[in-house]
């Protein structure tokens, strides 16, 4: 939580907290869950409920991942943040920080693809990454990826 502060010479005073810090994501996400979104075989357009599907894409030929394509739909227009951080919580990169349209048809096009890389364009290392998505003022989810 970012938080301004005003000092005088014998105390401070709080002045305002803004829940924007994406250094600490459980304060930037409270309450976010969970979640893998692998699970693509319920996926589809429709409805009025925020969906969210996504795997690692493998580079042609090879067993070796080269993105995280990920796939969702929106009933109506929102603000979207997709951002990825570390095993530790470290902010890697800022995949979406966008409005979206309502989806047409069953999902986004093209997908929200991260191309395992953090914001300085360097190969993310092995490990494991937490992806999340915010959308709206009530959706939070969270999914789980281990890179090899």
């Amino acid at each position: 939580m970012l938080c301004v502060f005003w000092w005088s010479c014998a105390w401070a005073a709080f002045v305002g907290c803004a829940s924007d810090n994406v250094d600490a994501p459980l304060e930037f996400f409270p309450g976010s869950q969970r979640t893998s979104w692998a699970d693509c075989g319920k996926f589809g357009g429709g409805g009025n409920q925020i969906q969210v599907c996504a795997a690692l894409i493998n580079a042609p030929g090879t067993s070796t991942p080269s993105s995280y394509s990920i796939s969702f739909f929106l009933p109506s227009p929102v603000d979207v943040r997709i951002v990825v951080f570390d095993a530790h919580g470290k902010l890697i990169r800022i995949l979406l920080n966008d409005s979206e349209p309502a989806t047409i048809g069953p999902f986004r096009t093209p997908p929200v693809d991260w191309d395992l890389t953090d914001a300085a364009g360097d190969r993310v290392p092995a490990g494991d990454y937490r992806i999340y998505m915010k959308a709206g003022a009530s959706f939070l989810s969270s999914s789980d990826i281990t890179i090899p």
